[in-house]
């Protein structure tokens, strides 16, 4: 018999050295071409990869997708691609036989589910694309959608397990920069509002992020060009300073700058001791986490009953951020080699991903548990009956018990902005990026400003530790 089962084992422990690798390490090729900037390249590769267009990557490549081509200023199927991953996003339903897998496999076995920050970068990004194309309206309407996700996807959350990722500040303060450059002050002034509170009351304490200066200044004057006096007064008053007033003759160009690339998923392990309790519960707990988590099992038939307080502690893979620490930390933009303006952080979605993960692992935990401990009690009921067997369901317990690792990995670090008020006609600009330690890098482009009217660059310094 040992002899038989020698070639099972050995593929068995094959499987689980093969296995070790995360999403990233799987698509070296692919992430190593896309943080070149090598954008042409990269997409062949995602395009031979039979495997990422499978349902269950499915999402992830239609991002890339859309992403790849945003890149490339081909912004017509970068929406495409886009709006293809919305959709398949939104109508994803629950499957019944993917459900089942993973509760003896592992999650992933199930089709990706984006992380909540990952399901809005994508109406982000499609704003950039509407605004890139001239239309301001759809840009608008992705904006909205933004909240409107995060509102939806919060209220299934327990109320004591919610995001602390729940609104989207700066959502609201593009909302309010298109509002802005189509000449509804008053409209801009809710959004401005709006995005102020949330840094203040949300983004501040959860991810170090302030309100931007930008979105002070742009308060107070919509607030002014709306006659809303007291308002006006009250933030004066509290922001310690006024805004700049524009002349007719000067247009606004709004820089966006994307710096560095967001966190990768690695994985980490966790043990839990099994203590049976009294009426049907048995309780899992981790003392160095303060973890403790009961089941109830009163329900279940003798023998599985049996097989569950035969455990003595279960180890469970989780995922974990680490992070690609950008090379660039602040920009400034220069005008015809005269004035400079500093670009705000106005997203930080390093922060934001680790937070996000934080809390959806509390909420999943006891799944998490169940899925191992159910895995641990059929390997306890299969040893009762037959040793080897058992100890094929052994490896298979091992080499299946892994985290999810995969995740949208062409995203950027942060978020910055400004907004520069020119005089008509053409200038000269420049994007200063810096770094402590890597020195600065500068991007020149010439534009043409009209009076009254607002243009949007946007740029994306790749370049990560």
């Amino acid at each position: 018999m040992s002899k038989k089962l020698l070639p099972v084992f050995l593929f068995g422990f094959l499987l689980l050295f093969s296995g070790c690798a995360t999403y990233y390490m799987q698509n070296e090729a692919f992430n190593s071409y896309f943080l070149q900037g090598d954008i042409a390249n990269a997409e062949k590769v995602l395009d031979k990869d039979k495997k990422s267009n499978r349902n269950k990557n499915k999402a992830l490549f239609l991002l890339n997708k859309g992403t790849l081509s945003w890149m490339q200023q081909d912004y017509v199927a970068a929406t495409d691609y886009f709006n293809e991953a919305d959709l398949y996003i939104e109508d994803q339903r629950k499957s019944i036989g993917s459900e089942a897998l993973a509760l003896i496999t592992s999650p992933m076995a199930k089709p990706y589910v984006p992380e909540d920050f990952e399901n809005v970068m994508l109406n982000f990004y499609k704003a950039l694309s509407y605004l890139e194309m001239g239309n301001t309206e759809a840009a608008l309407v992705e904006c909205r959608r933004v909240n409107e996700k995060l509102y939806a996807l919060n209220d299934k959350y327990p109320k004591n397990y919610q995001n602390r990722y729940s609104d989207d500040a700066f959502a609201h303060t593009l909302m309010g920069l298109i509002y802005d450059s189509s000449g509804d002050s008053n409209n801009a002034f809710i959004a401005y509002r709006n995005a102020l509170k949330i840094y203040e009351d949300n983004y501040l304490k959860n991810f170090n992020t302030p309100a931007p200066r930008q979105l002070k200044e742009d308060l107070l004057r919509t607030a002014y060009e709306t006659g809303l006096m007291q308002d006006y007064e009250l933030y004066r008053n509290q922001f310690g300073f006024d805004y700049q007033k524009a002349n007719k003759n000067e247009g606004d160009v709004i820089i966006i700058w994307l710096s560095g690339l967001g966190p990768v998923k690695a994985e980490w392990s966790i043990n839990f001791s099994t203590i049976t309790g009294r009426d049907g519960y048995l309780t899992m707990a981790n003392s160095e986490e303060n973890i403790t988590l009961p089941f109830f099992v009163g329900n279940m038939d003798r023998q599985t009953q049996n097989s569950f307080s035969d455990l003595d502690f279960v180890r469970v893979a989780f995922p974990k951020y680490e992070e690609r620490v950008p090379y660039y930390t602040n920009a400034k933009v220069t005008v015809n080699d005269s004035l400079s303006y500093a670009l705000d952080k106005g997203e930080d979605i390093n922060a934001i991903a680790f937070k996000t993960l934080k809390d959806r692992m509390v909420r999943e935990m006891a799944n998490s548990l169940l899925r191992l401990a159910t895995k641990q009690a059929i390997e306890s009921y299969t040893r009762s009956k037959d040793q080897n067997i058992g100890a094929l369901v052994s490896i298979f317990n091992a080499v299946t018990e892994k985290a999810d690792t995969r995740n949208w990995q062409t995203l950027p670090s942060s978020i910055h902005y400004t907004r520069v008020r020119l005089k008509e006609g053409k200038h000269s600009i420049t994007l200063s990026v810096n770094s402590p330690n890597e020195g600065s890098k500068d991007q020149e482009f010439d534009i043409d400003v009209e009076a009254g009217k607002t243009k949007y660059f946007t740029f994306h310094n790749m370049e990560s530790h």
